[in-house]
C-alpha cells in the first residue's frame, strides 16, 4: 500500500487535486480517497472569529480527529494507493502557527506520542505551493461560511511555516509551484508515475 498525501495551505486546492487523482488512478489501481473532515468540527468557525479564545481547543480536536481517521483507515485498508488531502504532520504546523509557545510545547509532546503510535509516514508528499494571495482568492470564491474570517496575514504566516518545514521532511517530497491549475495536473501525474514505477 502507498500513502500519497497532498499538502498546502488553506485554499490551495488539495481536495480538488485528491479527487482528480482518484478519478485518474482508480482504473489502474485499487485506490481510496481520505479527506479531512473539517466540516464536522464545530470549533473551526469559532476559532476563525476568536483565535486566541479557541486555538487550544481547535488544535487538539484536529489532532485527535486526524489520528483516529488515519488509524482507522490504515488498519482496515486493503487498497494499493490511498490519496489523502492532508498528512498527520500538518497538526504540528498549524499548532505552531496558532498556539502560544507554552501551549505549543505541550502540544508537540502529545503530537509525537500519537505519531509514534500511528507509526506511518506518507510514501510520497506533494506540496501545492500556492501563494497566500491566490489561496485567499480561492477561499473567497468557494465562499464557505466558516472561512469568511480568514485573513491574508493568517495565510502568509501559515505559508511561511509550511515552507520552512516542508523541506526538512525525511520522506519523498515534491514541491509543486501552482501557477495554473490546468497545467499542474499533467506535472503531478508525471511525478506520481515515476514514484510508482
Amino acid at each position: 500500500m502507498k500513502l500519497i498525501c497532498i499538502e498546502g495551505i488553506i485554499g490551495s486546492g488539495k481536495t480538488t487535486l485528491v479527487d482528480w487523482l482518484y478519478q485518474y488512478y482508480q482504473t489502474k489501481y485499487k485506490a481510496l480517497v481520505l479527506k479531512e473532515k473539517f466540516e464536522d468540527n464545530n470549533l473551526l468557525e469559532l476559532f476563525y472569529r476568536e483565535p486566541q479564545k479557541y486555538n487550544f481547543l481547535v488544535e487538539y480536536s484536529f489532532l485527535i480527529n486526524r489520528f483516529h481517521q488515519l488509524h482507522q483507515c490504515l488498519q482496515s485498508s486493503d487498497n494499493e494507493i490511498i490519496f489523502a488531502d492532508y498528512c498527520f504532520r500538518k497538526c504540528l504546523w498549524f499548532a505552531e502557527n496558532n498556539l502560544p509557545k507554552q501551549h505549543y510545547d505541550l502540544f508537540k509532546e502529545h503530537f509525537y506520542h500519537l505519531e509514534k503510535e500511528l507509526n506511518v509516514q506518507p510514501d510520497l508528499l506533494i506540496f501545492m505551493d500556492v501563494p497566500p494571495q491566490k489561496a485567499l482568492q480561492n477561499i473567497e470564491q468557494r465562499n464557505r461560511k466558516m472561512e469568511r474570517f480568514i485573513s491574508l496575514d493568517y495565510l502568509q504566516n501559515l505559508y511561511s511555516i509550511y515552507k520552512q518545514h516542508i523541506t526538512q521532511l525525511q520522506i519523498p517530497t515534491v514541491i509543486l509551484p501552482v501557477e495554473n491549475y490546468d497545467t499542474m495536473y499533467p506535472k503531478v501525474i508525471e511525478k506520481i508515475n515515476k514514484f510508482l514505477l
